[in-house]
């Protein structure tokens, strides 16, 4: 009969990050259940061969979160030099014309555009020609 126990409980065992309360119910489980104790008894010894590998004070975390930032870094260093000062400037002219462009889309959709847009037009061309006429007096 196949045993119905959280077996990730047996890897947090190994790995010392069980809970306590999980500890209690799993060392209970462990007193009845040979299928679990054997599947422990293998889980440390793979654990065990592993580690055995590796030089015991190497801190895999530490080491593991260096190398990829220094990996990302470069990764980044290398796609800056191959960036241009001219493919920046058209990168950041397109994207400011793409948020120009979206952020007056929804004008269309304001009430009263199509009135404000006539007022704004003609008071346009009365400016205008207010300009023309000051500057035909001054000369």
């Amino acid at each position: 009969m196949e045993c119905k126990f959280d077996k990730s409980l047996l890897q947090a065992l190994i790995d010392n990050t069980i809970e306590p309360l999980e500890l209690i119910f799993l060392a209970e489980h462990l007193k009845v259940c040979q299928q679990c104790r054997n599947e422990l008894e293998e889980l440390y010894s793979v654990d065990q061969a592993i580690k055995s590998l590796f030089n015991d004070d190497f801190e895999y975390g530490d080491k593991l979160s260096v190398i990829t930032e220094l990996t990302v870094h470069n990764i980044y260093a290398q796609s800056e030099e191959k960036m241009k000062l001219k493919d920046i400037i058209s990168d950041t002219v397109r994207m400011n014309n793409i948020i120009i462009e979206n952020s007056t889309r929804f004008l269309k959709y304001v009430p009263g555009i199509l009135f404000i847009r006539r007022k704004a037009r003609e008071k346009y061309r009365y400016v205008r020609k207010s300009i023309s006429l000051i500057g035909k007096n001054a000369k």
